[in-house]
């Protein structure tokens, strides 16, 4: 699974590498670990949610974070996590298949994939990296903002998660057949199915990801990822 995800990733990345090339931009013969790291995470991803409106009907909704380059603040390896919270109103509370409350969350997380390895070995450090079956990438800054959503949040804190030093990061690692994220795609696949959104398979093969945020403090939280197709390019 693990393999898969890389070849997609960096099928994508060469994909990416391409289109460049053929807009008159010279692209680089080697790609350095530290650059098939950002590209192998970079994309919009949804997490599939349900929220329970106050006359007991429900929408389907999904909660997003966009992952993307930032060589502005850490070079070759630097990439930014955005989360953009969940606009909804008249519900009592939102959930999924894994939790019982979802959470509004909302800002950036600024993060560098370090590596210790050759420089000149490029995707041959990254499969040994990823071969370990996750990939880390340390927070340098940024604060992320958590509150409960309508009428009836449960016992959810208002609290702010700081990602900076000790020990603060993302550990990513491809969904497993039989996790909770398999089951919870399973059923946003079923859901997909019914709608214009192709769900994923064999011929269209998309990026699933278990994203594991650890603040400076030692709260963690997980977001299971899928990419979303309808921004994919």
């Amino acid at each position: 699974m693990l393999g898969r995800a890389f070849g997609l990733g960096l099928s994508l990345c060469m994909l990416g590498a391409g289109a460049l090339a053929q807009s008159g931009y010279d692209q680089p013969v080697h790609l350095s670990e530290e650059q098939l790291a950002v590209a192998y995470i970079s994309g919009r991803y949804a997490s599939p949610i349900t929220c329970k409106k106050s006359d007991g009907t429900t929408l389907q909704l999904e909660d997003s974070v966009v992952l993307k380059p930032a060589p502005e603040v850490g070079g070759d390896n630097g990439v930014k996590a955005t989360f953009f919270g969940i606009e909804v109103g008249d519900v009592s509370y939102c959930y999924n298949l894994i939790s019982r409350r979802i959470v509004d969350r909302r800002g950036t997380i600024v993060l560098r994939y370090l590596s210790h390895n050759r420089p000149d070995l490029g995707d041959h450090d990254f499969k040994h990296s990823a071969a370990s079956g996750s990939l880390t990438y340390t927070a340098a800054s940024g604060d992320l903002s958590e509150r409960g959503i309508g009428a009836d949040p449960g016992d959810v804190p208002n609290r702010t998660l700081h990602f900076e030093g000790n020990d603060s990061r993302l550990v990513v690692a491809p969904v497993q057949g039989g996790s909770d994220g398999a089951k919870l795609f399973a059923e946003y696949d079923a859901r997909a199915s019914s709608a214009a959104t192709p769900p994923a398979g064999p011929s269209n093969p998309i990026k699933r990801f278990a994203f594991r945020f650890v603040a400076n403090d030692g709260s963690e939280f997980m977001f299971y990822a899928t990419e979303d197709s309808r921004h994919r390019r």
